[in-house]
């Protein structure tokens, strides 16, 4: 017998893969019995089998490998099939006559499709893993959009108060300040600032402290020049408190702003007995 060229004929890696016929099966039990050289062969291979199968395994969660572990060890217990008794008595007719193929597989085989059933299963749990991964980091994603939507939203409106701001002050540069006081002492604490540029005889209000106007009622503002009332216009209360009110026009020579309290759109001449605030012009 031609040791090496049996080894390298293939029938022990069939052997090892549980793929070798009945007859294939006996002649390398009886060759491994009869030369050393075929055993070592053989124990080889199996071995390089084994190593094969835990490289390329992946370990799974605990309680899947546990699982597939109790239904390899479970394997050989069979479950009854209930058959009718005319096919019970037909399959005893012909057993006899039946030739009976035996198989021996390897228990490295075994191994080997647990090791692919395992990869499998944690080829599948990871990419859950994976999935659960992609749209947790997909939400933290489209939060961030949100908030940078946000950012530029709120940025664009500080953008446009201050260029409110800006635009104020410039209105405000060359204008004379004319504070307003309280006029009777039955109405204490109130006050009103008129700015006013006589150049481009631009006029703007600002309301510290007067009392709510009712529903029909309007305050008006009056300059007053050379001794006679200029109608400044009315102004909405609002305005007025959080910033400043435009009023209308007002000529050069006026020696001081005054406010009353009139009907809702206001009157060609004041009512002097509701006058709330009033100041002079300085210099």
């Amino acid at each position: 017998m031609d040791v090496q060229r049996y080894i390298s004929s293939g029938i022990i890696e069939s052997f090892v893969a549980g793929l070798a016929t009945d007859q294939e099966v006996r002649e390398l039990q009886a060759a491994m019995a009869q030369y050393p050289e075929v055993k070592a062969a053989a124990d080889a291979v199996q071995l390089d089998m084994e190593r094969y199968v835990t490289m390329q395994s992946i370990a799974p969660p605990p309680a899947v490998r546990d699982r597939i572990f109790q239904l390899i060890n479970n394997e050989g217990v069979e479950t009854a099939v209930p058959v009718s008794a005319y096919a019970a008595e037909e399959q005893s007719l012909y057993a006899a006559d039946e030739p009976k193929e035996v198989k021996l597989v390897s228990p490295v085989w075994r191994y080997v499709a647990a090791a692919a059933i395992l990869g499998l299963l944690a080829s599948v749990w990871m990419n859950v893993q994976y999935s659960n991964s992609s749209n947790d980091w997909k939400g933290k994603y489209e939060a961030l959009l949100t908030e940078k939507d946000k950012m530029i939203a709120d940025n664009s409106a500080m953008q446009t108060r201050m260029q409110t701001s800006e635009q104020m002050l410039q209105s405000l540069r060359g204008m004379k300040m004319v504070p307003m006081y309280t006029v009777t002492p039955t109405r204490p604490g109130l006050l009103a600032t008129v700015y006013w540029n006589p150049k481009s005889e631009e006029v703007m209000l600002t309301v510290t402290n007067l009392p709510a106007p009712a529903a029909d009622q309007q305050y008006q503002l009056w300059g007053i020049v050379n001794g006679k009332p200029v109608d400044a216009g009315v102004f909405e209360m609002d305005a007025a408190v959080k910033g400043f009110a435009k009023m209308k026009s007002m000529v050069p020579g006026a020696q001081m702003f005054a406010i009353t309290l009139e009907k809702k759109g206001g009157s060609p001449t004041p009512t002097l007995t509701a006058m709330y605030v009033a100041g002079k012009v300085q210099g």
